[in-house]
Order: C-alpha cells, then sequence, then structure tokens
C-alpha cells in the first residue's frame, strides 16, 4: 500500500529528531535557544509529549544548526544517532518486520509518518537493493542545507540496518548527486562504505541477499498490530490537513492549476489578503503551495505515454513548453524529456519483493 506524503506544513511528526539535535549540541556546550529561532518552538515543548511539528520547523532547526558551525559531520552523528524505536510507531512496526523486504517496503509506504525532507523510494537494481533519496520540498534551499539532509538520511538508513541485522551488515555503495565536499572523507568513515560524487541521483547500495535476510527482533503479530496501529496514524494525518494542505487539494481539484490566488480565496469566501496571511502563519505561501501542484501534476502526466510535454505543459497551467521546461528544471534538475527516459528505465528494473 503506498501512501500520499503529507505537505510539508502540517504539524504532524513528534519533535524526536529536534530533541535529538539538541541534546548532540548541548553535549558539546550549545545553547538550545539558538537552534530553535524562528521554529515557533521552546524546550518546553520538545518534551511535552502532544507536541507535534512540521517538516518546515525541522528544516529550520537543522539550518540553524547548520549556521553555528558545530562540526561538518553534524549531520552523519545526529543520522547514526537515531534508532528505528526513537521513530514512534512506525519505528517499532520496522523493527519487528519479518523479513529485511518487509523493512525496505514498509519503509518507503509508510514514510509519511516520519519527519524527512526527502522522499524516499525502495528499488532493486544490478543484483542490488537501494535507497534512492529524491528532493521532496528541498530543491529550492542551499545546496548546504540539501546536503545536510541527504548526509543525515543516509546515517540514519546505516543505523536501521544495523538495529535490523546488526553492525557487521554495511552498505555496498553509496553515491550523490552533488560534488565532492571538502569534508568528503567522513562519508565512508560514517557511511562504511565506498562513496561516489557528482552522480545523477542519491542512492545507498545493499548487496540483494539482504532481502531474504530475517531481522533480529522480527515479530509477525506484532509488525500486524503495529501496522494497523501505522494506518490509523496515517488516517489522522489526512482528517487534519492545516489550511494550507486544504489549499492544496483546492488547487489540485482545479481545472486550471495556474489558477490565481483570488479564485483559490473565493472557494473559501475570504478575501486574497485573508488567504495570504493564513498561509503565512502556517509557514508558507500560495506561490510556493502552487508550485508545489504543479510540479507533482507535471511528474504524473510525464510518467503516462502519450501526452507531450507541450500538453503537459498546458495541463499543469503554464502559458507555454519554454516555461514549463525552465520550471521542471527547477524542479528536478533535468529536462521532461530526461525524466521521462529515466521512468521508462526504472520501469525495465524488478521491483522489490512483497511479502
Amino acid at each position: 500500500m503506498s501512501h500520499r506524503i503529507p505537505p510539508p506544513w502540517g504539524r504532524h511528526y513528534p519533535p524526536y529528531q529536534i530533541a535529538a539535535l539538541l541534546r548532540l549540541l548541548g553535549a558539546h556546550g550549545l545553547q538550545p535557544r539558538a537552534v530553535l529561532d524562528g521554529t515557533g518552538l521552546d524546550v518546553a515543548a520538545l518534551d511535552d509529549v502532544a507536541c507535534r511539528t512540521s517538516v518546515l520547523q525541522h528544516l529550520g532547526a537543522w539550518r540553524n544548526a547548520l549556521e553555528l558551525r558545530f562540526a561538518p559531520d553534524l549531520a552523519f552523528q545526529l543520522g547514526r544517532g537515531l534508532h528505528l524505536p526513537d521513530h514512534g510507531t512506525c519505528g517499532l512496526m520496522l523493527l519487528s518486520c519479518e523479513s529485511v523486504a518487509d523493512y525496505f517496503r514498509l519503509a518507503q509506504s509508510y514514510q509519511g509518518l516520519m519527519a524527512s525532507a526527502l522522499i524516499l523510494e525502495a528499488r532493486t537494481e544490478a543484483g542490488n537493493a537501494l535507497w534512492v533519496a529524491s528532493e521532496g520540498v528541498v530543491r529550492d534551499l542551499p545546496e548546504s542545507l540539501r546536503m545536510f539532509l541527504v548526509e543525515q538520511q543516509f546515517a540514519q538508513l546505516v543505523t536501521q540496518i544495523h538495529d535490523l541485522l546488526g553492525p557487521a551488515v554495511r552498505p555496498t555503495l553509496a553515491r550523490f548527486a552533488y560534488p565532492a565536499p571538502p569534508h568528503r572523507s567522513l562519508y565512508a568513515e560514517h557511511l562504511q562504505c565506498p562513496c561516489v560524487f557528482g552522480w545523477h541521483r542519491n542512492e545507498l547500495r545493499f548487496e540483494d541477499p539482504l532481502l531474504s535476510l530475517r531481522p533480529r527482533l522480527a515479530n509477525a503479530f506484532t509488525a500486524s498490530a503495529l501496522q494497523t496501529a501505522c494506518e490509523g496514524l496515517l488516517a489522522e494525518i489526512e482528517d487534519s490537513l492545516s489550511f494550507a494542505g486544504k489549499v492544496y487539494q483546492t488547487l489540485r481539484l482545479l481545472p486550471d492549476p495556474g489558477a490565481g490566488m483570488k479564485t483559490v480565496a473565493s472557494t473559501f469566501k475570504m478575501t486574497e489578503r485573508t488567504l495570504r496571511r493564513r498561509l503565512a502563519g502556517e509557514g508558507t505561501s500560495y506561490s510556493n503551495i502552487a508550485d508545489q501542484v504543479r510540479h507533482a501534476m507535471a511528474t504524473q502526466h510525464l510518467q503516462r505515454p502519450g501526452a507531450s510535454v507541450e500538453q503537459i505543459a498546458l495541463i499543469t497551467g503554464f502559458s507555454d513548453s519554454a516555461n514549463f521546461r525552465r520550471a521542471f528544471v527547477r524542479w528536478t534538475g533535468m529536462t521532461p524529456a530526461q525524466f521521462r527516459r529515466q521512468q521508462q528505465e526504472r520501469r525495465t528494473h524488478s521491483p522489490l519483493p512483497s511479502a
């Protein structure tokens, strides 16, 4: 079962990653105030079991941490310190999976329960099981922050495999869609595998036999019960979409996804000024939501045969195909034609085994 990733502005996630970041920096004498600046959070809120945060709040904390220039391996330290039980019900479900193949499949399906700005895809290619991490809401962020997110996510995935199978199991290769940074030597040290830079995507590979292995704490009954609980949590997220989420859904349902703010505001029986203020209060804007809607629709249509780039440009609300191509390159780093070829190549590979 596949689930939609919740909008990044919705406050759906326990603040465990932010709390872990504060503990890590606090152990070296850094004050939490600097990390939480501008996030709308304080230390007391993080101790509240009812506290929920958004991906945008996590991004704010990670950005602040980067500006403190604590250590070049901060993202790796944070990722390696986050174990599956730290992810709540979803993490415990993954920890009790019957096979590593189940872990890959369920981790992809239920990633909407984890506060991540990246989108993970589980795949098999050429005798390898791998994670491909694509940019979700981060495509317009500074390169240093995007790099931080990839480093943290890959370190976290290595820790999760260790949680399942023990520290002797390691990835075979990591590839990154950016040039080698000055601290490149830290990558192999923390990820425990060869690392390649300047690749066309971010991927973490494991040998294919890994998928058939049974995790140390596998328990079919526990995994099934926790999966039911995760379904309930996702249903709650769907039922409690923020105002920004409702704007997103409204724009997706309009015949013209390029509709202006006035059109959308009228559906909520409010002025453009009120709409703008409500969205700003949730840390986003109309233009940001409209951009995400167009991006989602464009990638969806490009994966279907038959529609030309010119037709998709019109469907997604662009005045001409040239403007659409420029926007698509900004979203994905590739042209529509390159994206379509990539999707065709992916369909030639076998999917991960099902449970």
